[in-house]
């Protein structure tokens, strides 16, 4: 008997603590967002893992911004924020992925400087991150390759499965840009894309904020 309670306890020991997130998933294919925001949170102390922690209040942010609870979208997008300041290159995803969804919850709620502030850093630390480490560049969970598609298909662990299936923005029904970047080749996209980014410098550099920040969410749907 106390055999099996020692087996019982070192086979504990070996759960992965984030396998919560199959339970999360299912709730997210069900829309049931609240639930899987409750989910997360009741798991949350289990985590040991600075880097775990801090994806599972980014997942929070993402879920919340889907709710159109953008103050508690923002909260949690902080907290990831707060808790990979104290982390070194992460190897598996970004640190732009947080500043851009409190980016986007900050456009919502109305706050165009913080918004542009986010975005502005967001692309500085992704720049940063290549620079240091080139070689993970294109194995690396970042915002750009969230709105690509580019991890869709891959194998990945149930926690990054709920990153890429929550934080993608939706489109909307009649989304022009869409239709139009089908007809178009890669090099005009580039254009446009650069195009934008430099009116929202411009607008930003004049104290227009709202024009920045604009200018720069329509260029992310050229990706």
């Amino acid at each position: 008997m106390l055999r099996m309670k020692k087996m019982k306890k070192y086979m504990k020991s070996f759960i992965d603590p984030s396998s919560f997130y199959n339970e999360v998933i299912h709730l997210i294919e069900l829309n049931n967002y609240e639930e899987a925001i409750n989910s997360i949170k009741k798991n949350i102390d289990n985590l040991k893992n600075l880097d775990d922690i801090a994806l599972a209040f980014i997942n929070c942010g993402f879920l919340y911004y889907k709710l159109c609870d953008y103050l508690s979208a923002i909260d949690y997008f902080s907290k990831s924020i707060d808790l990979e300041a104290n982390l070194d290159i992460i190897n598996l995803r970004s640190k732009d992925i947080a500043l851009n969804g409190r980016s986007n919850s900050m456009y919502k709620n109305g706050n165009y400087l913080g918004a542009i502030e986010d975005k502005r850093e967001a692309k500085k630390i992704r720049l940063l991150e290549i620079s240091c480490l080139p070689e993970l560049s294109n194995i690396k969970i970042d915002y750009k390759n969230i709105l690509l598609g580019t991890f869709i298909k891959n194998d990945l662990e149930p926690k990054y499965k709920t990153l890429i299936k929550i934080s993608k923005i939706e489109k909307g029904r009649y989304d022009l840009i869409s239709d139009y970047k089908k007809v178009i080749s890669k090099k005009r996209k580039e254009e446009v894309i650069n195009k934008l980014e430099l009116l929202s410098e411009l607008k930003y550099k004049i104290g227009d904020y709202k024009a920045s920040i604009r200018a720069i969410i329509r260029s992310e749907k050229y990706y």
